[in-house]
């Protein structure tokens, strides 16, 4: 939906299960109207989609493509962002660190990227700007990544200029935001910022211009907060680099003190994502399982990759990052050039019931984007 000025506001579809073309056929046909009605019932609904390789390759038949048009128009809908960082499937399977895969040094996931971005400028309305965010280059612990910098550097100058080119034949603005997340190569702000600088910018045959115009960062608040970054200063210092925001994601990761019961953690041990964890004393585990296995009462906080509710207040152990959201924050975000904003939620298919309070999915996200948007117009 479109909110002041020219920012735009939804949320991510990737809470819905499916890889194929028919399910977000049905997602748009089924769970759209009524998450549309409870929170944009007198405008067009904005949509982060989410479109899997598998539904990508469908998506490239004008015909496919054009009836997932139709649907978004019956809906009252438009898309203007996409998620383009899990390739293949993302839920009720185990994804952990494959989420990462193909990287960014792979021609399979810039052929992909490529894909739906000329998908995204077929769906895009006129005069709007389109977002994808993808994969922070990738997993920081795969042992070949070193030798892989190079060749993600030349595909991500590859698909700038393929956006130029996009930009002039189509008239739409479109670019990719790089996502940093705990242990991937580019994993907080000042990693992202240096790459852009030090590597990405140097001796490109493709003009600075263009990659500046067509490459930046997706600014994921619950990712921010699992490096106990403050994300107003997150905000200012890529503003201040001359970095795209190419998209906010506004999400929590759950919090507690490193002295907790380890066993009141194995809940949200769910077998299908990585939650690494991160401690104000600088200690790390790549996986709750390693915790479980291994903990220190002594690291102090704790923030685990766990995306919890954003509209969740936590109990006497257990809290999340939202408290990083603050009045500040918000007026940061408002003041910044980002002009997408996108709530990333997507795990309430395998969180514990005692965070869900019998609400279906539907519910909980009209009740997440509630949320947000009462301190967006805060």
């Amino acid at each position: 939906m479109q909110l002041n000025g020219d920012r735009h506001f939804s949320y991510c579809l990737n809470v819905h299960p499916g890889e194929k073309a028919e399910d977000l056929f049905r997602v748009i046909q089924q769970d759209i109207p009524q998450i549309k009605h409870a929170l944009s019932p007198e405008q067009p609904f904005g949509l982060g989609l989410r479109i899997a390789h598998e539904a990508s390759l469908a998506f490239n038949s004008p015909a496919t493509l054009g009836t997932l048009s139709k649907h978004i128009k019956e809906a009252d809908a438009y898309a203007f962002t996409l998620n383009g960082f899990p390739y293949g499937a993302f839920h009720q399977t185990r994804v952990k660190e494959q989420v990462y895969q193909p990287d960014w040094s792979f021609p399979e996931r810039l052929d992909y990227t490529r894909d739906i971005f000329f998908q995204l400028a077929m769906l895009l309305p006129e005069k709007r700007e389109g977002s994808i965010s993808t994969v922070p280059l990738g997993y920081k612990f795969d042992p070949e990544a070193p030798k892989k910098r190079e060749r993600m550097i030349l595909q991500l100058r590859e698909l700038a200029n393929f956006l130029h080119f996009l930009e002039k034949d189509t008239g739409k603005l479109l670019h990719l935001g790089l996502e940093p997340e705990p242990d991937c190569i580019l994993e907080t702000t000042p990693e992202a910022i240096a790459f852009f600088e030090e590597e990405l910018l140097q001796g490109s045959a493709v003009s600075e211009e263009i990659l500046r115009r067509h490459l930046g960062i997706c600014l994921d608040t619950c990712h921010v907060a699992m490096q106990f970054e403050n994300p107003v200063e997150s905000l200012q210092q890529l503003k201040q680099a001359g970095i795209r925001i190419s998209k906010t994601q506004i999400s929590a990761a759950l919090e507690c003190d490193a002295s907790i019961d380890p066993e009141n953690l194995r809940a949200f041990d769910d077998g299908v994502y990585l939650h690494q964890i991160k401690s104000e004393k600088g200690r790390a585990w790549r996986d709750l399982p390693d915790f479980l296995n291994a903990p220190d009462a002594n690291a102090g906080t704790l923030r685990i990759h766990a995306h919890v509710p954003l509209h969740w207040e936590g109990n006497d152990e257990l809290h999340s990052t939202r408290h990083t959201l603050t009045q500040e924050f918000w007026n940061a975000l408002a003041l910044s050039d980002c002009k997408h904003l996108e709530v990333e939620t997507y795990t309430f298919d395998v969180l514990p019931e005692t965070l869900r309070a019998g609400r279906t999915v539907n519910e909980d996200m009209i009740a997440e984007c509630q949320w947000a948007l009462a301190n967006i117009a805060s």
